[in-house]
């Protein structure tokens, strides 16, 4: 008999901890806004949500430094959304300001070697490219709230700013995807016929 009530101590014990600690993004949450701030903007304003989208299909990128494959998954992105007029789709792209660096001190967090630009051919208030709008994660909240373990990730929301689809590192099918969820969230839009 006392060993069911420690065990049920137990169990009640670990369901309490789950709750706690950063959570991670997955399909059906709604990480926006947080319970704090865990960007900041251009100007430098902690903020807790993504600023107001129109109406836009929105994505948000988490982007690494030294990121390999967060060049494929911009070009994916891009190559999705070219059919569709400006304006159709907005991405978040969210920077980290600090990285890992490796020496025989051992691991410690230092801010980017280099700053990361954006893709080749996006150029902000550049009508014919995507609309992106950068923010910056705060190094310590951001980790608090999130739990991200692999990069790059990236988000597909709906309106309502619930996470619709994940997409985790790249993948050579990603670009029909993301063009498939676009046309699917974009009924009134349609694609510009071909060759204009």
């Amino acid at each position: 008999m006392r060993s069911g009530a420690t065990f049920a101590a137990l169990i009640a014990g670990l369901l309490l901890m789950t709750g706690c600690g950063p959570k991670t993004i997955t399909v059906g949450s709604r990480p926006f806004p947080a319970e704090n701030p865990v960007f900041s903007d251009a100007s430098g304003k902690a903020i807790e949500t993504l600023p107001t989208d129109g109406g836009a299909i929105r994505l948000v990128f988490l982007d690494f430094p030294w990121c390999p494959a967060c060049a494929d998954v911009w070009r994916a992105v891009r190559t999705a959304a070219a059919p569709f007029p400006p304006g159709t789709v907005r991405i978040y792209r969210i920077l980290f300001d600090r990285e890992t660096a490796l020496s025989p001190a051992g691991q410690r967090e230092v801010p980017p070697l280099h700053p990361a630009p954006l893709p080749e051919g996006d150029v902000p208030g550049d009508p014919g490219v995507l609309e992106v709008i950068t923010l910056t994660a705060l190094p310590g909240e951001f980790r608090k709230e999130f739990r991200v373990s692999h990069g790059p990730l990236l988000l597909l929301l709906d309106a309502g700013g619930k996470v619709e689809r994940r997409w985790i590192g790249f993948s050579g099918k990603m670009s029909g995807e993301l063009s498939s969820e676009f046309r699917r969230r974009s009924r009134v839009l349609s694609p510009h016929p071909p060759g204009t």
